[in-house]
């Protein structure tokens, strides 16, 4: 995958549009409180992504699998969610909607669970590490970098939630989720025929 298809799969999966609702019933109004809770999202979902990246491969050595092989198993995980967005349905590989009302009273509900698992979820996860640029140190900077804009875009998101909310309609948000949904089908059947190259180099 491209470093561009990686932002678009990583931004879709995240999916900061459509877990605005969320985010907006966990806020009462006030300014500060409300921003401490975008800042605290934005910066799990950096941190977590940031370790992902620096430390997948790593993770996948200590575990003896191959890059082919995690790319394979997430590039199918990854078509689920596409294909449960386009259907237009929370997709359950991403986030647990029970674990949603289990923290909603929690005073780290910024850390999780917007942060983790809604936005950084198993299918980031898996996109930040099974992207090939993450093999070089070169591909994590520059990865790390597209991260980091993703990060500021999702807290100025979260911050103008109220007046986004009110502008984009349900229909809308419908019609944004199948085109994310669509794009991000077709980068995870991308990174299953590349992880099938990898570990099948007669077939590349």
């Amino acid at each position: 995958m491209s470093l561009l298809n990686a932002a678009i799969g990583i931004f879709t999966v995240a999916n900061p549009i459509g877990n605005l609702p969320i985010y907006l019933s966990f806020t009462d109004g006030e300014r500060s409180h409300d921003r401490a809770i975008a800042r605290s999202s934005s910066i799990t979902f950096l941190v977590a992504l940031l370790i992902a990246t620096w430390l997948g491969n790593e993770m996948l050595d200590i575990f003896g699998i191959s890059r082919g092989a995690f790319q394979i198993a997430g590039g199918l995980i990854v078509v689920l969610i596409g294909i449960s967005m386009l259907r237009a349905k929370p997709p359950e590989e991403h986030h647990d909607p029970d674990s949603v009302d289990r923290d909603k009273s929690s005073s780290v509900k910024g850390v999780v669970p917007i942060g983790i698992p809604l936005l950084a979820g198993p299918g980031t996860l898996t996109v930040a590490i099974a992207d090939p640029i993450s093999s070089s140190i070169e591909g994590k900077t520059l990865l790390s970098i597209v991260i980091l804009v993703m990060a500021l875009l999702i807290y100025l998101i979260f911050e103008l939630g109220e007046l986004l909310s009110s502008r984009i309609s349900i229909s809308t948000m419908q019609v944004l989720t199948k085109v994310m949904g669509m794009l991000l089908t077709s980068i995870a059947i991308q990174m299953f025929l590349d992880g099938l190259k990898i570990s099948f180099p007669s077939i590349a």
